[in-house]
């Protein structure tokens, strides 16, 4: 993974955002035109008020990772019910991991399909349709710079007494190595969507002293 693009004195604020946890499943269809394809779209876009769902591949094989949001696992029967129904193929993996994306690589190749670029952790660099954590790192203006992704795994091996160690922990294990960051100081600033922070300038340090 290359390095954060953005230079780390830009950087005036960074806001971390807890994801929604759920089952996860993946479905492999294939179609037969764009018409199928947006058949597929439509479906799973009606289901997003408990059910988060996110493309891996276009064209022949249409495949898309999905988490519930309740723990009514009926949901993925049915939808899988329903596109057994309309569809000549369809496989349900009920997760995501290395195999199953494997799969979705190899037949999208297979089959002439595209494959869709998915979020990566920013640690261990695996893909990850629905990342744990996101930290975004903001400007003066507070207008979005980049955005940094990471899986529960490595969310949950990053840890501290508070949110702020939390959040430290995280940027040194980075693999864009946010070194000043990480030696930045955080300021706890309010916001009720987020854990936010404001990261105090080189010169407010310096009146500081």
């Amino acid at each position: 993974m290359s390095p954060c693009k953005v230079t780390e004195t830009s950087i005036s604020r960074i806001c971390i955002e807890p994801q929604p946890k759920g089952l996860r499943a993946v479905y492999l269809v294939e179609t037969r035109n764009e018409g199928e394809a947006e058949i597929l779209a439509k479906m799973f876009q009606d289901f997003s008020a408990v059910l988060q769902s996110i493309q891996l591949s276009k064209g022949k094989l249409v495949a898309y990772a999905v988490q519930l949001h309740t723990e009514d696992q009926s949901l993925l029967e049915e939808i899988e019910q329903f596109l057994k129904t309309n569809f000549g193929f369809v496989i349900l993996h009920r997760s995501f991991d290395d195999l199953i994306y494997d799969i979705v690589r190899d037949l999208s190749k297979d089959s002439g399909s595209s494959v869709i670029p998915i979020p990566k952790c920013n640690i261990c660099g695996k893909p990850e349709p629905f990342p744990e954590t996101l930290i975004s790192f903001l400007d003066k203006d507070n207008s979005t710079l980049e955005t940094h992704y990471y899986c529960a795994t490595c969310t949950a091996e990053s840890s501290g007494k508070n949110n702020k160690e939390f959040v430290l922990s995280l940027l040194r294990a980075d693999r864009a190595k946010l070194n000043q960051l990480q030696q930045a100081e955080l300021i706890r600033s309010r916001s009720k969507k987020y854990i936010a922070y404001r990261v105090k300038s080189d010169a407010e340090q310096c009146a500081a002293t």
